[in-house]
C-alpha cells in the first residue's frame, strides 16, 4: 500500500498542481491531505475546492481552523483587512472572503487526524503533532527530540506538515515523517514543492520525500498581483525557500 501525504499548500496553485502531475506518475493508492490549504497564498478558493473535488482524505491544519473559527466573526466585524497591526486577521479575512461560508464550513469539518491500519502497523497522520496543531518537528530536530514531541503513541509511522521543513527519522521504534510544504518550502530550496510518499509493502512502513519543481516566479508574482495582505519577508518566502523572519 502506498499513501501519499501532502501537506502545507497555503493557496499556492502553481505548487500544487506541479505535485498533482507528480502524484499521477506515483500512483499512490491514497492520498492524505495534512493540512493548511488556503492561507497566505493568492489562490485560496482554487486549491481548497481542488482538494475537497479530488476525495482525499483529510486533516484539518492549524491555518485551515484560524479561517474556520475566526473568519466568521472577523466578517461580522466589518473590514478586518484593514488593520495591519493583526497579520493573522487580515489574512483570514482576505482568504475567508475568497473562500465564502460554504468552503469556510469544510474547513471546519475536518478531523484533527487520520489513521490508516496496516499490517506493518497503524500510520498516523497529524497537521503538527498528535493533539496539537501548533507544534511539531523539522528536519534540525535530533531523534530525541522528535519523540518527545510525538509523546506515547501505538502508531508505527507519525506524519506531519506544519513545520515546512523535511525530513525522516526514527524516533525510538516511530518512523517520523515530516512532508515539508507544498506551497511554502523553508527547505532554503525555492521552487520545490515537497510532500511524502510512504509505502508499507515490506512489512514496515518505509518513506520517501518527493520534490517537485514548480513556477516559483509566477506563484510570488501572483501574491504581488492579487494584493494578498503579506509582508514583504513573508512573500519572499516563495523566492527564497526561507522561513520569514
Amino acid at each position: 500500500m502506498r499513501i501519499a501525504v501532502v501537506t502545507d499548500i497555503h493557496g499556492n496553485r502553481h505548487a500544487l498542481f506541479a505535485v498533482l502531475a507528480d502524484l499521477r506518475r506515483v500512483g499512490a493508492d491514497q492520498v492524505v491531505f495534512g493540512g493548511d490549504a488556503a492561507l497566505f497564498g493568492s489562490r485560496p478558493r482554487e486549491c481548497w475546492e481542488r482538494v475537497l473535488d479530488l476525495g482525499w482524505r483529510l486533516v484539518q491544519g492549524n491555518t485551515d481552523r484560524y479561517i474556520a473559527t475566526l473568519g466568521p466573526g472577523l466578517a461580522a466585524v466589518g473590514k478586518p483587512a484593514r488593520r495591519p497591526t493583526d497579520f493573522r486577521a487580515t489574512n483570514v479575512a482576505w482568504a475567508a472572503e475568497r473562500l465564502g461560508p460554504a468552503l469556510v464550513r469544510e474547513m471546519g469539518a475536518m478531523p484533527r487526524q487520520a489513521s490508516i491500519p496496516s499490517p506493518a502497523g497503524t500510520l498516523l497522520v497529524v497537521h503538527g503533532s498528535p493533539g496539537d496543531d501548533e507544534t511539531g518537528w523539522s528536519r534540525d530536530d535530533d531523534e530525541q527530540t522528535v519523540a518527545k514531541v510525538i509523546g506515547p503513541t501505538e502508531a508505527t509511522a507519525v506524519v506531519s506538515g506544519h513545520t515546512h521543513t523535511a525530513m525522516i527519522r526514527h524516533a525510538g521504534d516511530v518512523l517520523a515523517v515530516n512532508c515539508g510544504a507544498v506551497g511554502r518550502s523553508h527547505d532554503g530550496q525555492p521552487g520545490l514543492a515537497t510532500y511524502a510518499v510512504l509505502d508499507d509493502s515490506g512489512g514496515r512502513w518505509s518513506a520517501e520525500l518527493r520534490r517537485v519543481d514548480y513556477d516559483h516566479q509566477g506563484a510570488y508574482a501572483e501574491v504581488q498581483a492579487l494584493g494578498v495582505p503579506l509582508s514583504e519577508d513573508f512573500a519572499n518566502t516563495l523566492l527564497t525557500g526561507v522561513a520569514p523572519s
